[in-house]
């Protein structure tokens, strides 16, 4: 018989479709940052970054955004004007001028002028530090110094997602939030100004002189004429880490000058520290 001829099937072109790019989309990728300011209290984000999926798309985003700033400003350009593609670019990196200061606003940094260091990285320096040397760095200690001043000035402020996530493990480690003898003048020169204040103003809620205030005309005078060596400003200063030292002294920790009798001598002259006095009756 003939041989069957064999039949020939159709196949059917397989439909191309663009795999999406990962975060695509500027909304999407801009609440992850966000997420992630929560929960580290910055929005540097580190290469060796990955979410609980074990994805790095959000350090590759926030390097992308910066580079294409970069390159917008080398050429003399501010921001794009449009969201369109540019040579196969993620539209979700175009930097349009919304953009550009929805991401300042949440403290982006457009310029790393050093290497990245985890808060654990500096933290574990840190406790190197002290091991080797049986003190906390002072400010002068190169960029360890510089990030312990950093911390000290992000507990003074009382910043909420600091004090929720890192103070503590600096407080279980003993870290002396106010370095001894940091308070400008000596102990009983700080006392006779603030009581001759108190006398004066009926309170003890000293101000800081570097305040801007309005004058008649409604216009802010000239902050920069403050003198840093009056007895005004060292007074503020010395009053300022007074209540530093009293959260570290609550605790139980190192508090700089301040001791349980200064505790009580202030108390006694109707002075109130922050977080924690309130409700105290002379």
């Amino acid at each position: 018989g003939k041989p069957k001829r064999r039949s020939r099937m159709r196949i059917k072109p397989k439909s191309i479709t663009k795999p999406k790019v990962q975060g695509e989309d500027f909304d999407e990728m801009f609440q992850k940052l966000i997420r992630y300011k929560e929960k580290h209290g910055d929005c540097l984000v580190f290469k060796n970054y990955k979410d609980e999926h074990g994805d790095n798309g959000l350090y590759k985003w926030v390097r992308g955004v910066r580079e294409r700033r970069a390159r917008l400003l080398k050429r003399g350009i501010m921001c794009d004007e449009h969201l369109r593609p540019d040579k196969g670019r993620s539209i979700s990196r175009l930097l349009t001028a919304e953009r550009i200061e929805k991401l300042t606003d949440i403290g982006f940094i457009w310029v790393v002028t050093a290497p990245i260091m985890s808060w654990d990285s500096r933290f574990s320096d840190l406790m190197e530090y002290y091991d080797q040397n049986g003190r906390w760095p002072s400010h002068s200690v190169g960029s360890l110094g510089e990030w312990v001043h950093k911390q000290r000035g992000l507990y003074a402020r009382n910043d909420k997602n600091y004090m929720r996530k890192k103070a503590p493990r600096l407080d279980e480690v003993g870290f002396e939030w106010t370095p001894r003898g940091n308070t400008r003048m000596k102990w009983d020169e700080g006392v006779d100004l603030l009581l001759e204040f108190g006398r004066m103003n009926g309170h003890f809620i000293v101000p800081n002189p570097r305040n801007s205030s309005s004058n008649r005309d409604g216009k802010e005078e000239d902050v920069e004429q403050v003198d840093i060596k009056s007895d005004a400003y060292r007074l503020y200063k010395w009053v300022e880490s007074l209540h530093v030292m009293y959260r570290s002294f609550k605790l139980g920790r190192q508090s700089g000058s301040l001791t349980d009798e200064r505790v009580t001598l202030l108390r006694k002259h109707g002075f109130m520290f922050r977080n924690g006095d309130a409700d105290f009756v002379i």
